[in-house]
Order: structure tokens, then C-alpha cells, then sequence
């Protein structure tokens, strides 16, 4: 009679949520009956319930003990196995609840889902797809499809999943949220805008859907949105580190570097254990100069998460910037291009250092990245002529015939063909910065020992050699008189050539992983060039609609258009041979006009990309170049007023 009425008693309190009454009338009922399956399971459902796991599972695995054939019995211990992350464990019971009661889907679910947990997604999906067409009316069987089919990586399925599920239960929050990031992964980031406003709207208090909707308006290249969503849930959740992490992330991908280092200093006092926050705040740190303690923050970073790619990256990124040079070519082999045709290329046998001994050797340098990055990193190739290498380049197309005519390889081969066979080694040319290194990297910090003075150490070469010189490509003769013929029927000289973007501008990318995005706001550039006495030449790559009209109107004086000659790069070579001044952001053709052995002034945003250094009027990279810097705060006011100070002194001289 006692054991019955703990029972019930315990029962109803586990229905209406009391766990605590639940427990107690538990251990009675245990106490009264230690053999009892029913005591036993109402005792291990109360401590799952309070998250007093170990116990639960202990009790559970008594209960299923003394009643090898209850399905209930084995479901409630596969919830306990599944609570604890034992996965498999959770997927062979629920396989025996199933055999048990086969008419029961809920068992088979559990069973698909564990199947899912261990990795085995593909097994999991036709599981679920069964599941879902024999039980079609059931919400849940189609939101958990929806989940491994995400997980598969098919959002688009996992859409129509979800939809489905929503059409049964138009008001679940959690599917709400999963549809949104089905349409985020599909970059459909108005409709992911939506779901996860919609989500917010039933859960106002949920703070998932609050992450995720700021996360798809950076992803849109909406960063003032971002920063206001951000701004809102900082109210609600002031010490949440992450919210504190994308309101530093829009803030930077506004200019606003001083601003987002205060958010990154501020998610790691919230999350100081987070190794993402720190790798935040070290980056932040880089841009905003304060090296040493960037590389402090960065290696506590790494002490908590090592030898992870991304800080391979970063690091890479901040080293350069600084002139760290040893220390950040040999970070930058984990860069994301290498990482990506190193696996294309998987059977190539692609090296990322040299021997000694180059002698007679057959060396097959591959492009990567960008054309303007190729131009770059083909600096090197003198190098490996002077060691007695044989080089064959495989290039570019469009610029295939400028590398013959730079005299820096033995064959030059367009990527239009097949790469060529019988090399000896083969390397990217992303990678001849560190493989031709004189210097050794530092040695990495040993976090065991406690350093007073300085906790990270760098090795410094007093007289570290000077970065190779950039190419230098003679322009074909007839395409300079087509240039110069062209410049003369436009007017007198000075003739200035203009770029105000390069990159793939914020609203246009659309995506988590961002490239690198340079642009100077038009009317400010204009009203810069406004005093300048000359010819204004357009040179910007696919320029949007009525923008050279906006400069034209901004200059106060017709912009003459030749950027139709970034398909032609031989006449654009000839013409920024012969350009009088040439100003913009950093582009191919600012790699170009250096070919040309011609300066530039180059418009550099904040952050800065590593080539450009973090600081001072000029790079070791280019060295004829001038550089005018957008300020920490996102203001070009300063370095647009100090440009034209410069225009008009050269215009004295």
C-alpha cells in the first residue's frame, strides 16, 4: 500500500514538473522495494531530471534489470545514455525498446537520432525519411530530419523538411531556428532574416535566434544592422561574450577598429577560458598597433585551443603586417588558398619548402590567390635562379605572356593548358617567401615557464636582407603608342589615373567567409582630386553604374573612362607606364604600375592588409609607393587631407 501510493504520489509529481518532490518519493519507494522496476525508474527519471546524470543512468539500469522486456523502461534509460553523451549505448537500447514496441516511432526516432550523434548522419536520413513518410502527421519526425539532413549538408532538403514540420506546428520555435539556418547556409539571408525574427517573435527571451539573426546581417554585409541587434541583446545579456564578439566584428568591418577592440576586450572578461575571444581581441590588438601585446593574447589563445588553422592564419596575418617576416611566412603556409589546392592538387606531391641544392633541378611554380597576388609572390624567382634552378611557371593566362617578358623563369606555361610533367619539385608560389627564408621563425612560447619582462619571444635579425624587388615587365611597344595616342587625344598632362575599390565590396559578398574589401567613399576622394590641375583617368574595375558620373560631379570635371583596360592587361601595363600619377586602393593594377617601375599613392584601409604594413608612409614591399592611411576610427578625412597636400606639392615641384 505505502509502495503504491510513493509511486503514484512520485508519478504525478514528475507529470507536473516537481523533481524535487519526485526524488524524495523516489528513494521512499526505492527504500520500500529495492528490487521494484517501477521504484526504481521513477527514481533514475528524477535525477535525470535535475542533472544528477551518473545516478539516473545507475537507477535506469536497475529498473531495465529487473524488467528486461518494458520498452518504456529501456526508452527512459536510452534518454539517460543519450543526456550523457554514450551514443551508442543510447542507440542500442533504444534498438531494443524497438523490437519490443515496433508500432511505438518515438524508439525508432531515439534510435535514428543516436545514429546521428555518432556520426552517421547517412545511415541516419533514409531512417528518418521512412519515419516521416510512414508517420507523416507528426511534427517532430520531420524537424529531426530536417536536423541530419542539415547535417548532411543539404540545406535545401533540410528546407523542405522544415517546412513540412512548421506546417504541422507552425508555432515551434526550435524549427523556426533551424529553418533560418537552412536559407543561411543557402546565403538566402533575407529569408534567414525572417525565420529567425519570426523565431524571436515567439521566443522573445531566446537568445539563439538573437546570435543567429546578427550573424546573417554581417553575413549580408549589414553591419549597422548588425550593430544595433547587437546593441539590443547586449541590454538583455550584458556579459554574453559572443554578442560582445559579432558587435566587435561589425564594428570592424565598419573601420571602426578602436571600437571593436573595446568589444573584444570585453568578451574576455566574459569568456576568459574562450579561446575564440582572445584570438579576437589579439587580431584587434594587431590592428590597432600594440604588437606585443597582440602576440601575448594570441598565444594565450593558443595555449588554450593549439595548433589550430585559424590561428595559424591570424598569426600569419598580424607577424607580416608587423615585419615579422620569418615568423609570419612560415604561419602563412596554413593559409587558406594552400589549404584549398593542396588538396586539389592532392597527387601532385606539392612541397612547401627546398632543398639546400637547386642545381640542376626542375622546379614547377604554381599560381594561387588573385592575379595581382601572383605578381607578387613571382618576386621571388630570381632567387631560385641564382641557386641554379631551372623554373617552369605555371600561370594566369592573362598575365602568362607579362611573366615571360619579366626574364624570370625558364617556361612559362598558361593554366589553359594541362600542368606540365617531369619536375622535380613542385611548390605555390604563396609558399617561396618562407622556403627561400634566410632566418629561422621564432620559437614558440612555452607556457610552463613564467616570463616577467616579455612572455613572448621573437627573434630579431639586425641585418635582415631587404624583400625581393617586384617584377619588372617592359610594355609592348605598340600597345604604348595605342596608350600614348589615347592620352593626347584626351587633353594636356598631368595625366592621374583613379581606383577607388578593389575586392569584393561588403554588400556584395554575402557570406561567412570574407575576402578582403577596399573602398574610399567617392565624394570624399573627389572633393580631394577637386584642386588638382590634370587629366583624371578612370582605371576601376567594373565600376557601378552613374559611380564615375558621382566622381566627375565630386571633382567638378569630366573623368575620362578607360576601365575597359583591365581586360586588356598589356595596354593597361602601357598606360601606367606612362600615367604622370596613379591613386588608389591597393588592386592588380597597383602591382602593375610597380612592373612598370613607376610610383603610386596607395589608399589603405583600416585594417590594413598585411603587404601595406600596419603602420608608416611606406612598405618594404613597395618602396617607391607612398601610403595614406584610413584611421582607426574609420575617418579617410586625414589621410585624403595629407594627399592632397602631397598632389599639390608635386604640382609645385
Amino acid at each position: 500500500m505505502l509502495l503504491n501510493q510513493a509511486l503514484q504520489t512520485g508519478g504525478a509529481a514528475l507529470q507536473r514538473g516537481d523533481w524535487n518532490a519526485a526524488l524524495e518519493y523516489g528513494r521512499i519507494a526505492a527504500a520500500l522495494a529495492p528490487g521494484h522496476a517501477g521504484a526504481r525508474s521513477l527514481l533514475g527519471l528524477a535525477l535525470l531530471q535535475l542533472g544528477q546524470i551518473t545516478a539516473a543512468i545507475a537507477e535506469l539500469e536497475l529498473a531495465a534489470a529487473h524488467d528486461k522486456h518494458n520498452a518504456g523502461l529501456l526508452g527512459n534509460l536510452a534518454q539517460a545514455y543519450a543526456a550523457d553523451g554514450r551514443h551508442a549505448d543510447a542507440h542500442q537500447s533504444f534498438r531494443r525498446a524497438q523490437r519490443i514496441a515496433p508500432a511505438h516511432w518515438p524508439y525508432a526516432l531515439g534510435a535514428a537520432i543516436a545514429l546521428a550523434q555518432l556520426g552517421k548522419a547517412v545511415a541516419a536520413e533514409p531512417l528518418l525519411q521512412r519515419l516521416a513518410a510512414r508517420h507523416s502527421q507528426q511534427a517532430t519526425l520531420w524537424y529531426n530530419l530536417g536536423n541530419v539532413q542539415l547535417q548532411l549538408g543539404k540545406p535545401a532538403d533540410a528546407e523542405q523538411s522544415f517546412h513540412a514540420a512548421l506546417r504541422l506546428a507552425p508555432d515551434d520555435a526550435d524549427t523556426r531556428l533551424s529553418l533560418g539556418s537552412a536559407l543561411h547556409q543557402q546565403s538566402r539571408f533575407s529569408a534567414a532574416e525572417s525565420a529567425y525574427r519570426e523565431c524571436i517573435t515567439l521566443q522573445p527571451e531566446w537568445i539563439a535566434p538573437r546570435l543567429n539573426l546578427i550573424s546573417v546581417l554581417i553575413d549580408d554585409g549589414r553591419f549597422d544592422a548588425a550593430e544595433a541587434e547587437c546593441h539590443s541583446l547586449l541590454e538583455r545579456a550584458p556579459d554574453l561574450a559572443e554578442a560582445h564578439r559579432f558587435l566587435g566584428a561589425a564594428l570592424g568591418h565598419q573601420g571602426k577598429q578602436r571600437q571593436a577592440l573595446a568589444e573584444y576586450r570585453r568578451a574576455v572578461e566574459c569568456a576568459p577560458d574562450e579561446a575564440l575571444s582572445r584570438r579576437c581581441l589579439g587580431g584587434a590588438l594587431a590592428e590597432c598597433g600594440q604588437l606585443h601585446a597582440a602576440l601575448r593574447v594570441l598565444a594565450q589563445a593558443e595555449a588554450l585551443e593549439p595548433d589550430t588553422v585559424a590561428m595559424q592564419q591570424l598569426r600569419s596575418m598580424v607577424e607580416l603586417a608587423h615585419g615579422l617576416f620569418s615568423d609570419g611566412w612560415s604561419a602563412y603556409r596554413q593559409r587558406p588558398a594552400y589549404l584549398l589546392l593542396s588538396k586539389k592538387w592532392a597527387n601532385a606531391a606539392i612541397t612547401q619548402t627546398l632543398p639546400d641544392t637547386l642545381a640542376g633541378k626542375q622546379l614547377l611554380i604554381r599560381r594561387e590567390q588573385g592575379i595581382g597576388d601572383e605578381l607578387f609572390f613571382l618576386r621571388q624567382l630570381p632567387l631560385l635562379q641564382a641557386r641554379g634552378a631551372r623554373i617552369t611557371v605555371y600561370a594566369s593566362a592573362k598575365i602568362a605572356e607579362l611573366i615571360r617578358r619579366a626574364n624570370i623563369a625558364d617556361a612559362v606555361v598558361a593554366d589553359t593548358e594541362p600542368p606540365p610533367g617531369g619536375a622535380d619539385l613542385q611548390i605555390f608560389c604563396g609558399d617561396l617567401p618562407h622556403a627561400l627564408q634566410p632566418c629561422p621563425s621564432s620559437p614558440r612560447p612555452r607556457q610552463d615557464l613564467p616570463c616577467a619582462l616579455r612572455d613572448y619571444p621573437i627573434r630579431i635579425a639586425a641585418y635582415f636582407p631587404l624583400p625581393a624587388p617586384t617584377l619588372r615587365i617592359p610594355a609592348l611597344p605598340d600597345a604604348t603608342s595605342r596608350m600614348r595616342l589615347r592620352l593626347r587625344e584626351l587633353g594636356a598632362p598631368p595625366y592621374l589615373g583613379i581606383t577607388w575599390r578593389a575586392g569584393t565590396a561588403g554588400r556584395d559578398q554575402r557570406g561567412a567567409d570574407w575576402g578582403l574589401t577596399k573602398e574610399v567613399p567617392l565624394q570624399q576622394l573627389g572633393a580631394t582630386l577637386r584642386p588638382v590641375n590634370g587629366t583624371l583617368i578612370a582605371l576601376q574595375r567594373l565600376p557601378a553604374a552613374g559611380e564615375i558620373d558621382a566622381l566627375a560631379a565630386a571633382c567638378g570635371r569630366p573623368i575620362a573612362d578607360f576601365t575597359a583596360l583591365n581586360e586588356s592587361l598589356e595596354d593597361m601595363l602601357a598606360l601606367l607606364e606612362l600615367l604622370d600619377d596613379y591613386i588608389g586602393v591597393s588592386n592588380t593594377n597597383m602591382h602593375l604600375r610597380a612592373a612598370a617601375g613607376r610610383a603610386a599613392r596607395v589608399l589603405v584601409p583600416s585594417p590594413s592588409e598585411w603587404r601595406w604594413m600596419n603602420r608608416g608612409k611606406r612598405s618594404p614591399w613597395f618602396p617607391q609607393f607612398s601610403i595614406y592611411r584610413q584611421s582607426l576610427s574609420g575617418d579617410w578625412t586625414p589621410a585624403l587631407a595629407q594627399l592632397e597636400r602631397d598632389l599639390a606639392t608635386t604640382a609645385q615641384a
